[in-house]
């Protein structure tokens, strides 16, 4: 039966690859963003890397105006990601942390971001990286829903580790590395980016737009059930400027009060939910009064502390940890000598000499000043910072833009958030943005979607 199975979807692969490679984008970038993936029995490479290459070899024989647009290795900003990455290897390597898996990684990374640019070019939109992101959100939210219903606490619990029979092998270690907020960070993704992209296409069909608005509660309520207070306090600040930015037009207003109805009426459902979840499925009591203490008296008592006022410190939670895990990040920083202060103490560097005395950084600005140095940091920064500056000149606040300001506030409590592969797709697909507004805004004349490439080069 299995045999029989990887056969058909090894056809379907295939057809899928030559007839409609754009299918095998989105499954690649869904595989991505959701971090699922599946090692193949008898062969040395898994599903992404297999994915990635065949994508790869399919771009390289597709005529359909790759012409048309500046390759990709001459775009100023790709060059600094190869000589970002290439940085990191070296400084592994010298301190003796290179592994194989930093140079898949990286590959993969270079990869990824030259398929969003090829594809942004080819349809001239980013909608394969909305439909992946969107269907990413949908998994994790999924995810987190059954972990609710069918065992009542944490960790999660992946439904395509159930289906495949993966989970059986899995030990209770095993499953407690799955990080929850990793899940709320990809329902605020696609919360923010629905919600920017919704209020930036005011043109689009009507069902385009109810569907917008059926899916920002689903990412809003993935939100609140993996309860992370990263995830919340960006999307919320994220939120807050997509929608300052637009209440300038009329029409916008009037989107923007139907977001906001049925963002209060996530939220309502959301609070319910947590009422009266306990009383229809196996829910752990303790477990959800350790959620309504996660979502209610931490961040009070956060707030509290921050303002020189009385606060408990039993409410403090994890926050009271992740406080001093960055004060011994910073301390550890500190203790470097200024060689590895400069160049870092490479990739992993941080848990391997355990500067944290068992804890993770949760800093990712002093994460990426340890194992990357001041130079790395600067080289990282230099990217970021380019890139946004671009995109405010053009006044292109598009919703990768969203994204990655969503990531960006939401990696300062986590970890290596702001160098994964996933920062780095929505980074570029901001600078295939960039460049397709420079060329459109300079008569360089593109190719339509509609209209055949070849023909479009004889006009």
């Amino acid at each position: 039966m299995n045999l029989i199975i990887l056969i058909v979807a090894g056809a379907l692969f295939t057809y899928a690859l030559i007839y409609k490679p754009e299918i095998v984008a989105v499954a690649l970038f869904v595989l991505i963003l959701a971090k699922i993936n599946f090692d193949l029995k008898g062969l040395p490479l898994n599903s992404r890397a297999i994915i990635s290459l065949a994508l790869f070899c399919r771009i390289l024989f597709d005529k359909s105006g790759l012409e048309k647009y500046s390759p990709y290795l001459y775009i100023t900003h790709v060059k600094m990601l190869l000589a970002f990455m290439l940085y990191v290897i070296l400084v592994s390597f010298s301190q003796g942390l290179f592994q194989i898996d930093l140079l898949k990684e990286s590959t993969s990374t270079v990869l990824a971001t030259f398929f969003i640019y090829h594809y942004y070019f080819k349809f001239q939109n980013a909608n394969l990286l909305k439909t992946a992101l969107t269907i990413a959100g949908i998994i994790c939210f999924a995810d987190l829903a059954y972990t609710y219903i069918a065992y009542g606490s944490f960790p999660i619990h992946r439904i395509y580790l159930q289906l495949t029979g993966a989970a059986d092998t899995l030990t209770d270690d095993d499953l407690a590395q799955t990080n929850w907020n990793f899940f709320g960070q990809i329902c605020g993704m696609g919360f923010v980016y629905l919600l920017s992209d919704y209020i930036k296409h005011p043109s689009e069909n009507k069902t385009n737009r109810l569907t917008t608005l059926g899916l920002l509660p689903v990412m809003l309520l993935g939100v609140m059930l993996s309860t992370s207070r990263s995830a919340i306090l960006g999307m919320l600040l994220v939120s807050i400027l997509i929608i300052l930015n637009g209440v300038k037009y009329r029409d916008q207003k009037r989107k923007l009060v139907r977001v906001g109805t049925f963002a209060v009426g996530a939220l309502f459902m959301g609070i319910l939910l947590f009422a009266t979840l306990g009383k229809y499925v196996s829910l752990d009591s303790k477990f959800i009064d350790e959620i309504t203490s996660r979502l209610t008296d931490e961040p009070v008592a956060i707030v509290r502390k921050a303002m020189g006022q009385s606060y408990n410190i039993n409410n403090l939670g994890s926050m009271d940890w992740r406080e001093e895990s960055s004060e011994n990040a910073y301390a550890a920083f500190m203790n470097l000598d200024f060689q590895e202060q400069f160049f870092g103490i490479g990739n992993g560097g941080f848990e391997v000499r355990d500067l944290g005395h068992g804890y993770n950084a949760h800093n990712a600005t002093l994460l990426l000043l340890i194992e990357n140095g001041i130079l790395g940091f600067f080289l990282y920064f230099l990217i970021i910072g380019s890139v946004f500056f671009q995109a405010i000149r053009q006044k292109n606040f598009s919703p990768s833009f969203a994204v990655v300001c969503f990531i960006l506030l939401y990696g300062l409590g986590q970890n290596r958030e702001w160098t994964s592969i996933t920062t780095f797709i929505f980074i570029y697909s901001m600078v295939a943005e960039g460049e397709f507004l420079r060329l459109e805004r300079n008569n360089y004349e593109l190719p339509t979607t509609e209209e055949d490439p070849e023909m479009t080069q004889e006009k």
